[in-house]
């Protein structure tokens, strides 16, 4: 089994980078790794830029599971975010359109504006982007009165990657390395 040097790659408290300039990391996408040298790391601060808005939810509505685009990176690039609801909704996160993300086993977690009150760094929400491979959000207004907006924001860190195609995954990886789980195909 190849030697990673970070088996958990969400920390609790504050966010921070998984990994510095020059370190590499394997990508996982599809049920495969692919290596890349980290090149440039730079924030992503939480903004109204960043924040997506559902529109309006009927009472006790549910709206189609709808694309995030404003998480989508350009190629050879990833996204290390994490998000809050600001609006009194619940939120599916889905990294594929039917892959939920936070699941048990008959039971989906959401995020909600309550999630702060427990988690208020919102470590326990992090996900991982990879180049066009966005998330998508399916939102529940599960209140008695209908809603003109609903709003989730983003925040985190974008990398900078540089292929490494010395390296195949399963056959030869680098000797340490660190997973970045960019889909829900763990």
């Amino acid at each position: 089994m190849p030697a990673l040097p970070q088996l958990y790659p969400y920390k609790a408290g504050a966010i921070e980078p998984v990994v510095l300039p020059g370190e590499t990391v394997g990508v996982w996408v599809n049920k495969w790794f692919t290596f890349y040298e980290v090149v440039y790391i730079e924030g992503v601060p939480r903004s109204d830029p960043l924040e997506f808005d559902f529109g309006a939810i009927a009472a006790g509505g549910v709206t189609a599971v709808t694309p995030l685009l404003l998480t989508e990176m350009p190629d050879n690039e990833f996204a290390q975010l994490r998000a809050a609801v600001i609006d009194d909704f619940t939120v599916i996160l889905y990294q594929g359109r039917a892959d939920q993300r936070h699941k048990l086993r008959n039971r989906v977690a959401t995020y909600t504006p309550f999630t702060a009150l427990f988690d208020p760094d919102g470590h326990t929400g992090e996900f991982y982007v990879f180049e066009e491979q966005h998330a998508f959000g399916q939102a529940t207004n599960q209140t008695a009165y209908a809603m003109t907006t609903a709003r989730m924001v983003f925040w985190g860190f974008r990398y900078v990657l540089e292929q490494l195609k010395q390296y195949t995954w399963p056959n030869k990886v680098p000797a340490t390395w660190t997973r970045i789980p960019a889909t829900a195909h763990l």
